[in-house]
């Protein structure tokens, strides 16, 4: 089974779709350099779920995709996580 995997941009729309879905908030607002917390009002429980949904999506998209526990505590920034699901995907 070959699965093309999404570039940059499409992981970029994607995470920001989402995103917007957790947060009730318009994907036209979202900008990489947005820190969750600080900017977007996000808190943990808002994280989680977007995680999860971040986990499903991409999923669906290519077969198997996690997000780490670890690994989610370093996301800071919308961008951050994009470059994450990108070189993840890329494993």
């Amino acid at each position: 089974m070959s699965t093309t995997l999404p570039d940059r941009a499409t992981i970029s729309a994607t995470v920001t779709a989402c995103l917007a879905t957790v947060l009730e908030v318009d994907a036209n607002t979202i900008s990489e350099s947005q820190l969750f917390k600080e900017d977007l009002n996000a808190d943990s429980l808002h994280l989680v779920e977007f995680s999860y949904e971040i986990e499903r999506i991409f999923s669906e998209m290519t077969g198997d995709f996690t997000v780490d526990d670890d690994d989610l505590a370093e996301l800071k920034t919308v961008g951050d996580t994009i470059d994450y699901v990108y070189a993840a995907l890329r494993k």
